[in-house]
């Protein structure tokens, strides 16, 4: 079940400290869209841009690396970029993967391993607004790997959609497509990837206004005025 242009290979970028794994072409079918028992491949013309996720957890085994890099191939989405500097390209970019409510059909998905707050935390201000948008817990520190490792599987998602005649246009958030999902993928990570690399050196555009609805999800949220969305846009 390997899908257009899926293959087994590793590679760590010349200059950089993260390495992309190519695993589309193990892929089994499970969480992927199907029909009639069929694994459902878009038309390339129908896919336009691609959804950054937060996984709000981290995987595990840590103590088994290919277990732990293989649980991308579990979540829906098209790669995950993990927090050690690994990304993964777990499914083809053709075949429509369950991880963005309304955008499934339309978008490639981006998990990207951690924790993170929906807001920054303001130190002018008493409360905490990091652990206010983490439901209560800690979150990780987005460090430079994890975000270095996030544009790097991005880039590389962008030249490989090319190649099969995908032409990615925008950089969507999955808050946009889910109600319940306002800190996916968080401040910092849409600023750092979304703004800062996908839209500043990739090309993409945003839509901050443009939100998704669902029988599954409901209505998504705009792009808050603190991620860079419009002015009085509240999280």
């Amino acid at each position: 079940m390997g899908g257009a242009g899926a293959v087994n290979s590793s590679a760590t970028l010349t200059g950089s400290r993260v390495e992309i794994v190519d695993w589309r072409a193990r892929h089994d079918g499970t969480k992927v869209s199907q029909h009639r028992g069929r694994v459902l491949e878009r038309d390339p013309r129908d896919v336009d841009s691609v959804t950054l996720h937060q996984t709000a957890c981290v995987f595990g085994p840590a103590s088994d690396r290919e277990k732990r890099l293989a649980r991308a191939m579990k979540i829906g989405a098209h790669a995950t970029a993990f927090r050690e500097g690994v990304g993964v390209l777990a499914m083809p970019l053709r075949w429509q993967g369950i991880h963005a409510n309304a955008l499934n059909a339309t978008s490639i998905g981006l998990e990207i391993e951690g924790l993170y707050a929906g807001l920054q935390d303001d130190p002018t201000t008493a409360p905490r607004e990091d652990l206010r948008t983490t439901w209560g817990r800690p979150p990780l520190e987005l460090t430079e790997l994890v975000v270095e490792t996030a544009r790097a599987l991005l880039t590389r998602i962008v030249e490989l959609a090319a190649a099969e005649g995908i032409e990615l246009r925008y950089v969507r958030a999955h808050r946009q497509a889910s109600g319940a999902r306002r800190s996916d993928p968080g401040e910092g990570l849409w600023r750092a990837v979304a703004l800062e690399h996908a839209v500043a050196r990739l090309g993409l555009r945003v839509e901050p206004d443009r939100t998704w609805v669902s029988k599954s999800s409901g209505e998504g949220r705009p792009i808050p005025e603190a991620w860079g969305g419009g002015a009085g846009v509240q999280y």
